[in-house]
């Protein structure tokens, strides 16, 4: 009786520890300054001060695809979500000389990442619709998201902001790697320089566990079996 309790105990342990493994692998972010804090940019100021802002053609990880830019807030009109810099694509008239007069303030920016063709991949980012736009219609915070040109979601709040401050929520989507693949955001709402925001964007592997894994968990939970045998 004994030996068999130090077996289980020990089975129990194998695969305790095969879970583990499966279960702690570190995730790794595919998105490139997801979170919008690298400013290393030669389209526009190199770094925000608290209360300042700036419109950009391009960012470390981004690039507009179209409009007047990419606009970075540090604690304008709300605060980040992840550390100091949050995104809003409903940007200003001036920013891109080719739109001056035409107000075609809403833009969209995009992203190619690299992936494993096949793999299944959770795209998770933060939104919130801009503080203080309890006075205009309910469009004007929204921004489509896609994969691959595919849409993914229409981010529209329920209600427009009317407090102070960001009411920052997660949005999360399984999508499937081909190998490269583009990630867009594009505002899409009325186009008078206030739309919604965005922050700490992630593009993370679902995890797979390795052939051992499984291997060690299905020994281990094969000899609890035989061992339940024997006891009957």
């Amino acid at each position: 009786m004994e030996n068999t309790m130090q077996l289980r105990k020990t089975i129990l342990a194998v695969s305790a520890l095969a879970l583990s493994a499966m279960a702690h692998a570190a995730p790794t972010n595919l998105i490139v300054n997801g979170s919008f804090e690298d400013l290393s940019s030669q389209s526009g100021v190199q770094q925000l001060n608290n209360g300042q802002w700036s419109v950009y053609s391009s960012l470390p990880g981004w690039t507009t695809v179209w409009g007047d830019g990419i606009e970075v807030r540090n604690n304008v009109a709300g605060t980040a979500q992840d550390g100091k810099h949050f995104v809003e694509l409903d940007s200003h008239y001036f920013a891109n000389v080719g739109f001056v007069g035409a107000k075609q303030s809403n833009s969209a920016m995009s992203q190619s990442v690299a992936t494993t063709s096949g793999m299944s991949y959770t795209l998770s980012f933060w939104y919130s619709a801009r503080p203080n736009t309890s006075g205009m219609g309910a469009d004007t915070n929204d921004i489509n998201v896609f994969w691959n040109g595919q849409l993914l979601s229409l981010l529209h709040p329920a209600a427009v902001n009317s407090t102070s401050s960001h009411q920052w929520a997660k949005y999360s989507f399984n999508v499937t790697g081909t190998g490269v693949d583009i990630v867009k955001f594009a505002a899409t709402g009325a186009q008078e320089t206030y739309g919604g925001s965005l922050d700490n964007v992630s593009l993370i592997a679902i995890p797979v566990p390795e052939p051992e894994s499984y291997a060690l968990m299905l020994a281990g939970l094969g000899l609890i079996g035989f061992s339940a045998r024997r006891r009957r």
